[in-house]
């Protein structure tokens, strides 16, 4: 029997909890695998934990837990590569966590576990997971896996979309979901959006004969635009396109914190490697790290100048 299927048979309480900050990726795993879960396993109880990015608010099925039910609870992670960044704060008192992932492993936080570190997303690891064991996807999971598909593989752009990927794809697909709508969701700007990245534009840094791009954006940007956490990051897309750039990243402070969270990209480089040299971490050509200051930026753009010329 499948390792996580046989965990689940043996717990009537399951908490699901996504990395903090989560993207659609990790929101659309946890969401989808509860829907898979509450129809196939029967008498269960799921809980989805942590941040709510359709909401903006805590997950409503985390308010309902009390310490009786956690202390009986299968804690399983989805999209979390490391421990600390799980977005649950009484993770201490569940009984058993299983991880379910797709990042390269840096933190070994479970014993039992199902991670693909080869798939584009968490979300596709979840739709194969279930089709190899027959389980059925409800159209409710296809909607929120398909969301987190097409986010962390941009749409199928990105190096690690494979076969297995479009296989994921079909499985959802064939739920009947309205996949235009998902696209529309995803990729309509409002007007302050657009305007934002037009602004955004404008500021951007580059090094190496633009080989190296960055944005640097500072707490006053989140106090006087009504923009959230998600559509600042936004702005990385603005850089893709461009054929001179090769690592980009956004540097951003939220207006609730000291430290800057940075988001990197690349179409050819292995940015993994720097992010660990900070503590972070993700996948070869996406990761993310945070500093401390303003002054670590220096320290982040001698590293990726380093890892381009190590490439000559």
């Amino acid at each position: 029997m499948d390792i996580l299927v046989e965990t689940i048979n043996k717990y009537e309480n399951i908490i699901i909890a996504k990395h903090k900050s989560p993207d659609w990726d990790a929101h659309g795993s946890a969401h989808g695998l509860k829907h898979i879960l509450l129809n196939n396993f029967k008498n269960k109880k799921i809980f989805v934990v942590g941040w709510d990015i359709e909401n903006k608010a805590v997950e409503p099925d985390e308010l309902t837990l009390s310490e009786e039910i956690i202390t009986k609870s299968l804690l399983i992670t989805v999209d979390v590569a490391n421990y600390d960044r799980i977005d649950f704060d009484r993770i201490d008192l569940v009984k058993n966590i299983f991880k379910v992932d797709h990042h390269i492993e840096v933190d070994n936080f479970a014993k039992d576990k199902l991670v693909d570190s080869t798939a584009i997303a968490c979300t596709q690891v979840i739709t194969l997971w279930a089709k190899e064991n027959s389980l059925k996807i409800p159209k409710e999971a296809a909607y929120y896996l398909y969301y987190g598909l097409i986010t962390d593989s941009a749409r199928f752009l990105y190096k690690n979309t494979s076969s297995k990927t479009f296989e994921a794809a079909k499985v959802l697909t064939e739920q009947d979901i309205d996949i235009i709508k998902i696209y529309e969701n995803l990729y309509l700007k409002n007007f302050e959006q657009a305007k934002w990245n037009s602004k955004c534009f404008q500021k951007i840094i580059t090094l190496c004969n633009k080989k190296i791009a960055y944005l640097k954006i500072k707490k006053k940007y989140f106090k006087n635009k009504k923009l959230s956490e998600h559509e600042i990051k936004s702005s990385l897309s603005i850089f893709v396109n461009i054929k001179e750039i090769e690592i980009w990243y956004i540097a951003y402070q939220k207006k609730d914190s000291k430290s800057i969270k940075v988001s990197i990209r690349s179409r050819k480089y292995d940015v993994n490697k720097v992010a660990n040299e900070f503590g972070g971490g993700g996948h070869i050509l996406a990761s993310g790290l945070t500093l401390k200051n303003w002054n670590e930026i220096k320290v982040l753009n001698n590293k990726l100048k380093e890892l381009i010329n190590e490439d000559k």
